[in-house]
């Protein structure tokens, strides 16, 4: 597939769909696949890793983690350096707004 086919994909979506329902393991299961076929070193590729890391955080937050937490949050914000202000359809300004979020969280 290509990465124009592979933003409209179902598990792309599906992850988005999953990620608002706050079912966190199941949105980074989905990602998982379609960053798997992703060109290696492609922004697409960076980003599509930085929301599965985003998914991850949020499922660690959950489960009262805060060093796993405080770590995929680093991680994430780090892959989404550099990025173009869109991404496979997706705002990277939308997935910095939820890290923060849930960076100021673990903050307190």
């Amino acid at each position: 597939m290509s990465v124009f086919d592979l933003a409209i994909c179902d598990a792309w979506t599906a992850g988005w769909t999953f990620l608002e329902a706050e079912c966190f393991w199941e949105a980074h299961e989905v990602w998982e696949a379609v960053w798997l076929v992703l060109p290696p070193n492609s922004a697409e590729r960076r980003f599509v890793q930085a929301v599965i890391q985003l998914a991850n955080a949020s499922l660690k937050e959950k489960m009262d983690r805060p060093q796993a937490v405080r770590r995929l949050c680093v991680a994430c914000r780090s892959g989404l350096n550099g990025l173009p202000t869109e991404v496979m359809g997706i705002r990277v300004v939308r997935v910095l707004e939820r890290l923060s979020a849930i960076e100021g969280r673990i903050a307190t």
